[in-house]
């Protein structure tokens, strides 16, 4: 028998889950600044890996906050 994880399980799998994805995401944007000839494109990359970075930064705040009223409750 197969037992569903809580909603507090689940956010923070999601939560981590989003970590991933956005730093994947920064890593590729990343390597295509790095391989990009044009400065335009360049500057574009370097910006679209600055928002990924700040939604894993913001997914992590959730968890660690999500994580700290788990052990409260």
């Amino acid at each position: 028998m197969y037992r569903m994880p809580d909603a507090a399980t689940r956010r923070r799998e999601a939560d981590i889950a989003e970590v991933a994805h956005a730093l994947a995401a920064a890593r590729c944007a990343a390597r295509l600044a790095g391989l990009g000839t044009g400065e335009f494109v360049v500057r574009e990359l370097l910006l679209s890996v600055i928002r990924e970075i700040n939604r894993a930064e913001a997914a992590v705040a959730r968890l660690v906050s999500t994580s700290s009223r788990d052990v409260v409750a």
